[in-house]
């Protein structure tokens, strides 16, 4: 195995032995033959109780390819790098910041979305270290080899321990790929000199969502997708869009400066402007290296205590990773590894919406850690754990987040940041203990461990709930490990709603702890998991598929949010109506700009073979899986690109869709008689004038009991 080793002087390599293995039964790794160079009978009664060696890396992989055909229980690591860390104890970036990280950020720019298309060529390579002294390479004076070759030059030139890229793998490296093979040239960033390799589909795993990815490989150094870790980092999924510019300015991260170029300009403004397009693209290298400073210190901190590169650990799963240190901890003592058990029902997290309409002020409180507390204080591990490794690992790590969290508090600047990445590493993993029981495929699972957990966990949450209706506050959302909640109206400020939560956590045991998660000016309560809230400071927070999906045209997406805004304020609780019935005559009288008319689909395999998706698959063509393509519906019905609008939307598709819009709102009108005629159904041949007039002698209950 070579080590590379960032020092003051640069890099310094060196080998170390390995033998690549895997563990098995008794009677399969008996019947292996070829290239063993040592089988290894491990300690205790479990089924996985032998570590066959091999010779070198064909050999183990012949092995594992022929176990696997005999389905042969395996713990085995397709990645040899992944077999070293877990077999020697090392770690990558061990004692390393995240600001000693050489970290390389590129970006291209094309005149089309497929690169086997002839015409579709890069006309702009740009790319930084660590957002620094952009490099700029241009189309107007490189051939297209010369740019490919050129990028490679700065790459070994720079030496950058990771490259980074905003839908790096689905788009920026294949065609990168595509287009040097077509120059017959290879992207030669190995620290070796090799190419880069481009693997197979895999999945990456943000929340409960998988999403797919065509990974890709680079010797000696690491590939981040900012793309994927700006959907891992938005855990409460507040952002409506993850691509790079919308992204940027959600966070709060643009620059004034910064330049916009729409994608379907790029071409035009290649042509005719083309300094503006370059300032363009230098923007955006400097905006992916601002998301990775946001993103990546998570997964780097982590990344020091798991087995496993950075890369692997950026995309892969929470249980894998904690598998990863059971097998660390377990192969260290030669200990032999349980099977997985067979997956079992067990109960969730305990979820009900007690009141719904509109509430102020509300709080939020929530367990801290409430699975991991549970597991720690009643002592819940899995049965299969013999060496009693579970609670140990799960209590270290928790001791480690809280000193982190201690350190951050008492720091500023730049070591305040790296406190925050540490903690957040340890919280990411503390919190997938409890996931990790569960898990089908984790070995030492334990599903009435989990169901032990869970139940407990419901206890605690409906205990919360009765001692704040005790105290006179009106619960709203419970949901796992937190409670939605109205405060007493003799609670005049935090200090006194932490008071009362100090006061409610006395009655949940030793271990559990009740946390202020926040206070809120006013909160509309819609459905279960469908809310909305205002902040203080008169930011909205959407939360729910109803008030919030990035498949909606952008009128709507809009108009929620907007009207959100006016139903959260008393004073401006009527005034959603004179807005609802103002966008419905923009889109009647054609005044919409036509972005605000589409929406962004994403090919994926079902789109070409689903029947639901005939007119989407005729409108996209032979747009590769991943691509997102933005259409509209036309007057005659059929879906078409915005590119190839022409004044001909379906006017009475998008007022049926503002309608549609408008009743996620109806749970806050208890007289069905008010929320008609605050959203009247809208046609294209209505006299909106005459309806305005008609609603105006109609008297509406448009303040209700904020307490109902």
């Amino acid at each position: 195995m070579r080590i590379f080793r960032r020092v003051n002087s640069g890099i310094e390599q060196s080998q170390a032995a390995f033998s690549p293995w895997l563990v098995t039964t008794p009677d399969f790794a008996d019947s292996l033959r070829d290239g063993v160079e040592d089988i290894e009978r491990l300690n205790g009664n479990a089924a996985l109780s032998v570590r066959v060696r091999f010779s070198g890396w064909s050999s183990w992989f012949t092995a594992h390819r022929a176990l696997r055909d005999a389905n042969a229980p395996l713990v085995a690591f397709g990645s040899p790098v992944e077999q070293y860390l877990i077999d020697s104890g090392q770690g990558c970036f061990r004692n390393m910041l995240f600001d000693e990280l050489q970290r390389a950020q590129i970006d291209i720019e094309t005149l089309g979305l497929d690169p086997t298309v002839a015409e579709a060529r890069i006309i702009i390579v740009t790319a930084s270290i660590n957002g620094r002294d952009p490099l700029v390479l241009r189309g107007d004076q490189l051939s297209e080899r010369e740019m490919i070759d050129a990028l490679s030059a700065w790459i070994h030139a720079q030496n950058p321990d990771i490259i980074e890229g905003h839908n790096l793998f689905n788009f920026d490296l294949p065609f990168l790929v595509e287009r040097a093979r077509r120059s017959n040239a290879l992207l030669l960033w190995g620290r070796d000199g090799s190419a880069v390799r481009v693997a197979n589909e895999q999945r990456f795993k943000a929340g409960p969502r998988t999403i797919p990815f065509r990974a890709a490989y680079v010797y000696g150094r690491h590939f981040i997708d900012t793309y994927q870790q700006i959907q891992r980092y938005d855990t409460a999924g507040l952002l409506d869009s993850y691509g790079l510019k919308p992204a940027i300015a959600a966070l709060g991260l643009g620059r004034s400066e910064r330049i916009f170029v729409e994608g379907a300009r790029i071409s035009e403004t290649w042509r005719d402007n083309r300094d503006e397009l370059i300032r363009y693209a230098v923007d955006d290298v400097l905006d992916v290296n601002a998301l990775s400073e946001l993103t990546l210190p998570t997964e780097l901190y982590q990344t020091r205590i798991l087995p496993r590169g950075l890369q692997s650990s950026a995309t892969g799963g929470p249980g894998e990773k904690i598998n990863d240190l059971f097998v660390r901890a377990y192969l260290a003592a030669s200990h032999s590894i349980p099977m997985p058990s067979p997956p079992q029902e067990y109960p969730g997290g305990y979820s009900e919406i007690r009141a719904v309409g509109r509430f102020a002020p509300v709080v939020k409180c929530d367990v801290e850690s409430l699975y991991p507390s549970i597991m720690l204080a009643e002592q819940i591990a899995p049965a299969s754990d013999t060496l009693q490794t579970f609670l140990p690992m799960l209590r270290t790590l928790t001791d480690q987040r809280l000193h982190a969290k201690r350190s951050e508090q008492r720091s500023t600047g730049i070591e305040r940041a790296r406190w925050n990445g540490i903690q957040a590493s340890f919280k990411v993993l503390i919190n997938s203990f409890y996931g990790y029981l569960g898990y089908g495929r984790a070995y030492f699972n334990d599903y009435d461990a989990a169901r032990r957990v869970t139940l407990r966990g419901q206890d605690i949450v409906l205990r919360i709930v009765d001692e704040l209706e005790k105290r006179g506050a009106q619960p709203i959302e419970i949901d796992t490990d937190g409670v939605f909640f109205q405060p007493p109206d003799h609670l005049a400020n935090v200090d006194d709603e932490q008071a009362l939560i100090e006061t409610v956590t006395e009655s949940l045991g030793a271990g559990i702890r009740l946390a202020h998660d926040g206070r809120y000016k006013g909160m509309l309560s819609l459905k279960l998991k469908n809310y909305a809230l205002l902040e203080y400071d008169g930011r909205v927070i959407l939360k729910g598929s109803s008030l919030r999906s990035r498949r909606e045209e952008l009128f709507l997406r809009r108009f929620v949010r907007d009207a959100v805004a006016r139903l959260l304020q008393p004073e401006q609780f009527g005034s959603v109506r004179d807005y609802y019935l103002d966008l419905a005559e923009q889109i009647s009288t054609g005044q919409l700009q036509p972005e605000e008319l589409s929406r962004w689909e994403t090919v994926t395999e079902q789109t070409h073979k689903s029947e639901s998706n005939r007119r989407l698959s005729h409108a996209i063509g032979n747009e590769r899986v991943g691509e997102r393509i933005q259409v509209y519906q036309r007057s005659d019905g059929l879906i078409a690109r915005l590119s190839d609008y022409d004044q001909n939307e379906d006017k009475a598709y998008l007022l049926k869709r503002l309608r549609d819009m408008a009743e996620r709102f109806r749970p806050l009108y208890p007289d069905g008689f008010d929320f008609d005629h605050t959203f009247p159904i809208v046609s294209p041949r209505t006299d909106l004038a005459a309806l305005r007039d008609a609603l105006q002698a109609t008297q509406l209950n448009l303040f209700p009991d904020v307490r109902k």
